[in-house]
């Protein structure tokens, strides 16, 4: 660790502007957020609304992680065993690319009863600050569109790791593995005791291997020792970004006197850069969960 330089200039929150956004995608700047994106009555009208309907994610080694809607880690080979165990049919996008259909009228349902289409809210936001991006939903062609904007609990803590789709998603030859760059948004609902995120100054690289956790998506402690972090604590109607190529970590929600735990709710999407392949193209910033 004696070589490492630090990228970024400080682990205090930017405002959410063009210029950090930018800073996010590069991994010089440590979070962006935003206070009451939406309003507290909106955050507590999609808890009533999607807390109930909460369900766990699709064969995840480790601590449960729930969700409405769908995500693209569910068809993901996780851990050495499932990797090993890895089809050569294809079938794993099929079935991902099938399940994203059921839940692509998920967000304008939803703000039919609650009054606001809080995802669109985000994705417009993203394309008013990068006009000259084509911001868009991930799409391989004609009935193969991602889904983005997975609500999602995350109540008993995540290992260390990371989020890079080209080295996650390398068994198959999704659009996602193309990205350059890639960030993650949430959006909090839900005002929880505990329940933070520690995003560390260090992204992953092919060294960070020699600290990976093979039964799991997960990395050792050692890899983060020294670095810089940076802590997001939720807060309803808080809209935060990272780098998620970056090693962090969600720590768990603490019960209540009553020894129950109120589910820590976001909405989530990740966002990565897809280059120009020629000067008559514009950059890509496709978005996926």
């Amino acid at each position: 660790m004696s070589s490492y330089v630090s990228q970024w200039e400080n682990v205090d929150p930017a405002p959410f502007t063009r210029e950090s956004l930018l800073g996010i995608l590069d991994g010089k700047v440590a979070f962006i957020k935003e206070s009451e994106f939406v309003s507290r009555d909106i955050a507590q009208k999609v808890e009533d609304e999607l807390s109930p309907k909460l369900s766990p994610y699709l064969d995840v080694p480790g601590p449960t992680l729930l969700r409405v809607g769908i995500a693209q880690f569910e068809y993901q080979a996780i851990s050495d065993d499932q990797l090993n165990q890895r089809s050569n049919t294809g079938n794993e996008k099929l079935e991902y690319f099938a399940e994203t259909k059921r839940h692509e009228q998920l967000h304008e349902n939803l703000s039919q009863k609650i009054g606001q289409n809080i995802w669109k809210s985000v994705i417009d936001r993203i394309a008013n600050l990068l006009p000259e991006y084509d911001v868009a939903v991930a799409q391989e062609g004609p009935n193969k569109k991602y889904f983005s904007g997975i609500f999602r609990a995350i109540n008993d803590s995540t290992p260390i790791h990371c989020d890079w789709s080209p080295y996650d998603s390398r068994t198959e030859d999704w659009i996602i593995n193309q990205v350059t760059k890639q960030a993650v948004f949430n959006l909090y609902f839900t005002p929880v005791k505990g329940g933070k995120t520690e995003v560390h100054d260090c992204q992953w690289t092919e060294d960070a291997m020699n600290w990976r956790d093979r039964s799991s998506y997960g990395y050792h402690e050692k890899l983060v020792e020294g670095r810089k972090k940076a802590i997001i604590q939720p807060q309803p109607g808080d809209l935060c970004f990272f780098n998620s190529r970056n090693m962090h970590q969600v720590f768990p929600v603490e019960p209540d006197e009553g020894g129950k735990q109120r589910a820590r709710l976001t909405l989530s999407s990740f966002m990565g850069l897809i280059p120009p392949k020629s000067k008559a193209e514009r950059p890509k910033l496709i978005l996926w969960s």
